[in-house]
């Protein structure tokens, strides 16, 4: 029997992949496990590996560990191979997680694979590409709420601009038949027209029980999870755009001189087409590790010895 392609849900990091991959979960058919990073993490650069060795490998990855799943039941679906190709020996795991679940088909959720699409792409030649997009600056506020990631608006910046680019980079040429772009916006705002899109992209039949909230499965969110994402298991609610009213402008400005070009090739509205000279610098000095508190008095210094004139001063609430 043909085995359906897999698929991977790729993105920037907090642009709601945890939200879609339980969405995903709730399909009859679909088994999408929590980020492992395996596919990089046990990638020797050879195609054929040895059962045995990828196994006991397999079985010390910390991430493999949270599935809760048997190294036995992965062993069975290997069957008695001494070699495999690396495709198979990661079909074989991924597919014993979606029959414990009573499921046939799976995907993978790992947004930092979106830097490694043409690797992916080779070694799945049938793979699909799910590529989440948030707007960078509601990303940047995400990262506030969270004690890891980039410290300042114009890091946020240069690592969403970095990421997303890659995955249109080497996203789109796969065609559409294997690259798809969603937007967090839309499969929020319009989650059953945005559902039905993806299940006929994927090739199987939309389920009305996608749109409920996720509170059945919490078992499939680890506990850190629910942590950096309190409200993850909800049902998602309309007026996502917070950076119009979360985010100070002389902020949007910094965001917008580091990324305002992916922002605008993504159809995203911007405040600062051609931000100032001030805001420039504040993103340059924001990529070579300033906070953005600092930042601003440090340009504005900057902005004094070159002009003669002080810098203009911007609220940084």
């Amino acid at each position: 029997m043909t085995q359906a392609p897999p698929f991977f849900i790729v993105a920037s990091a907090r642009s709601g992949t945890t939200m879609l991959r339980l969405m995903l979960n709730r399909h009859s058919q679909i088994a999408v496990p929590t980020e492992s990073r395996l596919i990089t993490e046990l990638w020797q650069g050879s195609k054929q590996v040895e059962s045995s060795s990828y196994l006991e490998q397999l079985s010390e990855r910390p991430r493999f560990a949270d599935w809760n799943l048997p190294i036995a039941a992965v062993r069975e679906e290997l069957g008695d191979a001494s070699w495999v190709s690396y495709e198979e020996a990661l079909t074989a795991t991924y597919r014993a997680y979606a029959h414990s679940r009573g499921k046939q088909r799976w995907g993978i959720k790992t947004p930092r694979y979106v830097e490694q699409i043409p690797l992916i792409a080779e070694i799945f030649p049938s793979s699909r590409f799910v590529h989440l997009v948030r707007d960078g600056r509601d990303v940047a506020l995400s990262y506030a709420d969270l004690t890891f990631g980039p410290k300042s608006v114009s890091s946020s910046a240069h690592l969403w601009a970095k990421r997303v680019s890659a995955g249109l980079r080497d996203g789109r040429p796969l065609g559409k038949d294997r690259y798809m772009e969603l937007r967090y916006e839309d499969l929020v705002e319009e989650s059953e027209a945005e559902l039905r899109r993806l299940c006929d992209f994927l090739g199987v039949t939309f389920e009305p029980v996608m749109l409920e909230g996720a509170g059945s499965l919490h078992d499939d969110v680890l506990p850190k999870a629910t942590i950096y994402n309190r409200h993850v298991t909800d049902r998602p609610k309309r007026g996502v755009r917070q950076w119009r009213t979360g985010m100070p402008d002389r902020h949007v400005e910094i965001f917008e001189a580091v990324a305002g070009g992916v922002l605008s090739e993504l159809n995203y509205p911007r405040l600062y087409p051609h931000p100032g000279v001030v805001a420039r610098i504040e993103a340059y000095l924001g990529g070579l590790g300033f906070p953005v508190g600092r930042v601003a008095s440090l340009a504005r210094k900057l902005m004094s010895n070159v002009t003669g004139k002080p810098g203009p001063r911007r609220s940084s609430r």
